[in-house]
C-alpha cells in the first residue's frame, strides 16, 4: 500500500479534488452551487485566501493561500467535501458504487478518497499552476480559451488585469512531469 505524505511546511498550496470514478458530478447547476456552499462554509470556519481555482464536471482545482503557521488543510479539505456529500445527497444526488470494504469505513461514492497536493516553492512555480488551473478546461477540450469556461477565477484575474481576456491557455511547463501527471 502506498504511504501519502504530505507536505505541511508553507503558505501557498495547489490541490485537485477529484469525483469518484470521474462522475460528472458537477455538469449541473444545483451541485456546483452546492460545492461553492461548502467552500464558503468552511472558509468562514477555517479561513484561507483562494488564489485560484477551477471546476471542472468531474474536478476541481485550487491554489490556496494560507496564514503563517496555519498548515491545516487536510482538515479544511475534509471539511469541503464532507459538507458538499451531504447536502449533495440529502438533495437527491447518486454516487457511484463503493467497494464493501470502504462502506464499511463509512466512506460514500461522491470523491475520491484521497487529494492530491502539491506545496508552491516560489514565484515561477505560482505562476506556473494559476496558469495551469485558468488552462485546464482548454486542455480538457471543454473550450477554445480560458475566457469561455465561467467556472474558473480566470474572469477576477481578467478583471484585474493580470491576464488579457483573450489569453489562449497555453502553459509552457518545461520540467513539471510530477505535476503533469495529477490531473
Amino acid at each position: 500500500m502506498p504511504s501519502y505524505r504530505r507536505n505541511y511546511d508553507g503558505e501557498y498550496f495547489f490541490f485537485t479534488l477529484v469525483t469518484r470514478n470521474r462522475i460528472s458530478i458537477f455538469n449541473d447547476n444545483r451541485w456546483r452551487d452546492l460545492l461553492s456552499e461548502a467552500i464558503k462554509k468552511t472558509r468562514n470556519q477555517w479561513p484561507w485566501v483562494m488564489e485560484g481555482i477551477v471546476l471542472l464536471p468531474d474536478h476541481l482545482h485550487m491554489l490556496w493561500r494560507m496564514k503563517s503557521g496555519d498548515t491545516n488543510y487536510s482538515q479544511r479539505i475534509s471539511l469541503i467535501k464532507r459538507r458538499f456529500t451531504r447536502a449533495y445527497l440529502g438533495a437527491g444526488g447518486y454516487e457511484a458504487v463503493v467497494p464493501k470494504a470502504q462502506k464499511t469505513k463509512r466512506y460514500r461514492g461522491i470523491w475520491q478518497r484521497k487529494f492530491w497536493e502539491h506545496t508552491i516553492r516560489d514565484a515561477k512555480d505560482y505562476q506556473i499552476h494559476l496558469d495551469y488551473i485558468h488552462a485546464n478546461p482548454v486542455k480538457h477540450g471543454l473550450v477554445e480559451k480560458p475566457s469561455d469556461w465561467p467556472h474558473s477565477s480566470f474572469h477576477r484575474y481578467v478583471r484585474d488585469s493580470y491576464y488579457e481576456a483573450d489569453w489562449c491557455g497555453q502553459v509552457d511547463l518545461p520540467g513539471n512531469v510530477e505535476f503533469l501527471g495529477h490531473d
